[in-house]
């Protein structure tokens, strides 16, 4: 993309001239700064780079709010296995579709090969940066490590593991009463039914919040996402890592080493709590919470014992976020004035205007003489340029809208059944804790039988030769000894008939509450997913129509610049229409 340093108009392909005045034409630092993607994200500035691409805001300009547009390194999007772990990203993040995790609203690949996801623009922290500042406290951290737990239940219900949590993948949003919990980067995610797309025993993550089998390369469950919220609940909790050292000594210790209690490091936090970051940090992934959801009841009943509140947190208003500062952007990357951020909109409207000018001073430049033939062509080909932009971007924009809205109604519908899996999950939860509690206290009331039963055949024969013939009267001290532990014997043989017999009975009343919320979920699960594969198939050739149309619009716009050319030259040779024509040279974006 260049600029022009006279009018600021932005023209592609190799033009070193504007066409309009004359001017010289540079380079933009950044070329997509000012470009409109997909015929409704006009990009405005650079707010971060990573390994795998660069992040931008960006307009919405169907519905007015800024979205994050995140593009896959142009090196990177050639090869396929990149590409699929890219847009990996969207897929999960769409399979879930939880408050509390970052909403991926489109995504996609431009006409130019430029692979790309659109996302809420979030303006608030990064959770490292929160806890570096040490102001957590233990009501703040449970209610983070809740959020997240609430988040990972429904992920890992739809079958997705995140395998990368950590506080950089966490972020705290602006503009709530307490803490907003939104998880991030679902790049490494592993979904249920996908293609292997990396080598087995092939290690991702993070060292500083690995778990154990993660580490190893081992298949994994969803205990390695509950791992690694152990690691970041006990530094948010003690503003330290549970392991330290090089990547080499933070595996190991993952490995062997007995993870630390947060009250080791000096912070007051209660024996439960501490009991349940341990489990949370087990070696073994079966000795961890059974659940996400297991573990968002433990600590919801924790927070409640402690008086803080577990309800979702509230907007203190219903502003629209401010636009972040984009302190990673070097001022190299502004052109002052040049680097003015324009849509689509005014392209086509500069241009319908200049045209007008150049028509008119065509006739003045040829007076009632005929104007050359290649001139009237060139200005004929251009009026048909200009209208087609014109009909093209209507489309855009009508096309635009339909999807948009389509869009918002597939995440509404997508969060209604994400919220009634949530409950059915926490019913499950509670459910298979019943199930296990009663299955305890059954082997329990089996072992006490068990052992009143091999005492009664030890006090058997010892009955029958203490007793003998028992008088009708007056039993002799050793007699009524004897007949004492014979009746304590049965009584705990009652007792633990007793027990053996409502804890079966619970014990298969949970199971049938277990099995019939499973199914109501295993419906829910199907129902959700029978719609999102519905709704992509109807969306998808609405998103390829608008590349078409954006296309179309482009493939206008460069034959626009190149006819103009000529003919402002040609036209500018007359004296007296060069200022009229430079006065038409308005900012536009090519």
């Amino acid at each position: 993309m260049k600029v022009c340093t006279i009018c600021r108009a932005r023209y592609r392909g190799n033009p070193t001239t504007c066409p309009l005045d004359g001017g010289a034409l540079r380079d933009l630092p950044d070329p997509l700064i000012g470009r409109t993607i997909a015929g409704r994200y006009l990009i405005q500035e650079r707010i971060g780079q990573g390994g795998m691409g660069t992040v931008y805001r960006a307009r919405h300009e169907v519905v007015g709010r800024d979205v994050a547009l995140k593009f896959l390194s142009s090196d990177l999007a050639h090869r396929p296995a990149h590409k699929t772990r890219f847009l990996r990203e969207a897929r999960a993040a769409n399979r879930i579709n939880h408050e509390h995790i970052i909403d991926i609203t489109d995504f996609g690949e431009t006409d130019d090969g430029l692979v790309y996801l659109a996302m809420e623009f979030l303006d608030g922290i990064p959770l490292n940066k929160q806890i570096a500042k040490r102001e957590l406290d233990v009501v703040r951290s449970l209610g983070i490590a809740l959020q997240l737990a609430r988040a990972l239940g429904r992920a890992h219900e739809l079958g997705v593991i995140h395998r990368d949590i950590k506080p950089d993948n966490v972020y705290l949003l602006s503009g709530y009463a307490t803490d907003f919990v939104k998880l991030l980067d679902f790049g490494l995610a592993q979904m249920k039914g996908e293609l292997r797309v990396t080598a087995t025993g092939t290690v991702f993550g993070t060292p500083e919040y690995i778990a154990p089998e993660q580490a190893r390369g081992a298949p994994l469950t969803y205990a390695c996402d509950l791992y690694s919220l152990g690691c970041v609940l006990f530094e948010m909790l003690t503003n330290e890592l549970p392991f330290k050292g090089s990547t080499s000594e933070l595996v190991l210790g993952h490995l062997r080493t007995p993870a630390p209690a947060p009250s080791s490091r000096g912070v007051k936090v209660s024996p439960e709590l501490d009991e349940l970051v341990l489990r949370l940090l087990a070696k073994q992934p079966e000795a961890r919470p059974a659940s996400a959801y297991a573990l968002a009841s433990e600590l919801s009943t924790m927070m409640q014992a402690m008086d803080a509140a577990t309800a979702e947190p509230i907007p203190l208003t219903r502003r629209s976020l401010p636009p972040r500062n984009a302190t990673s952007v070097s001022p190299r990357d502004t052109v002052s004035a040049i680097e003015e951020t324009v849509g689509l909109d005014s392209v086509i409207g500069a241009w319908e205007s200049r045209l007008g000018v150049l028509e008119d001073a065509s006739r003045r430049a040829h007076g009632a003489a005929e104007a050359p033939a290649w001139l009237n062509e060139s200005l004929a080909r251009m009026r048909e340029h200009v209208a087609a932009m014109t009909a093209a971007r209507r489309q855009l924009s009508a096309r635009a809208g339909v999807i948009t809205e389509e869009e918002r109604k597939v995440r509404e519908q997508r969060l209604q059944i994400g919220r009634a899996l949530d409950a059915l999950g926490s019913d499950e939860a509670r459910a298979a804790q019943l199930i296990d509690k009663h299955a305890v206290a059954l082997g329990q009331a089996r072992m006490q039988l068990d052992q009143a039963v091999a005492s009664y055949r030890e006090l058997r024969a010892e009955l029958s030769a203490t007793l003998g013939e028992l008088p009708e009267r007056n039993p002799t001290d050793t007699q009524l000894t004897a007949l004492a532990r014979a009746g304590q014997n049965a009584a705990t043989q009652l007792h633990a008939k007793q027990a053996i017999d409502t804890n079966m009975r619970a014990l298969a009343k949970a199971r049938a509450e277990h099995e019939d919320i499973r199914f109501q979920m295993a419906q829910l699960k199907g129902r959700m997913g029978s719609f999102t594969a519905g709704a992509e198939v109807d969306i998808s050739p609405a998103r390829e129509e608008l590349a078409a149309l954006e296309r179309e619009l482009r493939e206008h716009l460069d034959q626009v610049v190149g006819d103009a050319e000529p003919v402002v030259r040609h036209l500018m040779s007359f004296p007296h229409l060069r200022d009229r024509i430079r006065a038409a040279a308005e900012p536009a974006a090519g």
